[in-house]
């Protein structure tokens, strides 16, 4: 599902489902958009809900209509050409700052740690050069999505 751009700004004040699906702390819109899929506890959600001017609402994750990818302009633009990166495959930060025309591989990784779409924006496939870089949910999860990708491109 490709997601809708928008900033804090359009979606503050809005209600919002907090929730778990498998792994994954998800927040959904009384609307039905997903604005939130973290491999992250409860608390870490919250913090982030709270930061864009969300009130959590208690009930059941109402159905997902469409998506919402929460972010500055630029962000938009990193997680968008993130989204260009095909499955099984891979950039460094530099190489995508390149891409952007951002003369800041820092940049581009600030941008994507702050991926409010796990594996939606597939951050997982950006690497430092030197080596597999951080990643918001840790190395292992990083390792082990990226395994499933190229499991999944050998077949």
């Amino acid at each position: 599902m490709t997601p809708t751009w928008v900033s804090p700004a359009e979606i503050c004040g809005r209600q919002v489902y907090l929730g778990h699906q498998g792994e994954m702390s998800v927040a959904v819109t009384s609307e039905g958009e997903l604005i939130l899929r973290l491999p992250a506890p409860r608390s870490q959600a919250q913090a982030r809900l709270a930061a864009w001017g969300l009130t959590i609402q208690a009930g059941k994750l109402p159905k997902v209509r469409t998506t919402l990818a929460v972010g500055t302009t630029f962000q938009h633009k990193v997680w968008q050409a993130c989204r260009a990166i095909p499955a099984g495959a891979g950039l460094t930060y530099g190489a995508l700052a390149k891409r952007l025309g951002c003369r800041s591989a820092q940049a581009v990784g600030q941008a994507l740690g702050a991926n409010p779409l796990a594996q939606l924006i597939p951050c997982h496939r950006v690497s430092a050069a030197t080596g597999p870089g951080g990643f918001a949910w840790g190395a292992r999860r990083k390792a082990a999505w990226l395994k499933e990708e190229a499991d999944g491109a050998a077949r």
